[in-house]
């Protein structure tokens, strides 16, 4: 609306943003919503359309409010690392996190001893489930990490 006015306006903001460039990956969707918003902003104050800069500003603040709040309540990964010995303990591991979406990413076997990486999405902090694993016979040890995603270059 604000560049269909105008079209030096137009070919000028297509060029300039085919020229945008980001140094590194954008991971967070709420990352890229604020960048857009900053731009689309950006085209409405330069084409004179403050109204429509000012009501767009409002309503993304009170769409970034929203969707912040509801974050916190986003279940969170973790990466489960066992050590055991012994048969059927995997089937047990496997029963106790019946309830949290799991998926087993690594199982590594040497002679008696076992060592198996799961990933679990956990809701609201709840790690009860590790002290019931814990409690099966032949684990030897127990190891939780939370997980988001993100790697150290």
């Amino acid at each position: 609306m604000t560049i269909q006015s105008n079209i030096v306006l137009s070919l000028g903001m297509v060029g300039a943003l085919s020229i945008v460039r980001y140094r590194t990956a954008v991971k967070d969707p709420m990352d890229l919503l604020f960048l857009f918003w900053a731009v689309a902003a950006g085209i409405a104050i330069g084409a004179g359309m403050f109204y429509i800069a000012v009501l767009t500003s409002v309503i993304m603040v009170l769409l970034l409010w929203i969707l912040s709040s509801r974050k916190h309540g986003r279940d969170e990964m973790y990466i489960l690392l066992l050590h055991y010995d012994g048969e059927g303990i995997d089937e047990e591991v496997r029963k106790i996190l019946g309830t949290n979406p799991y998926q087993i990413k690594s199982k590594t076997m040497r002679k008696n001893d076992t060592e198996m990486a799961v990933e679990v999405r956990v809701r609201k902090h709840d790690l009860s489930f590790t002290d019931r694993i814990r409690k099966i016979e032949n684990i030897k040890d127990l190891t939780i990490v939370q997980y988001r995603g993100d790697y150290v270059d």
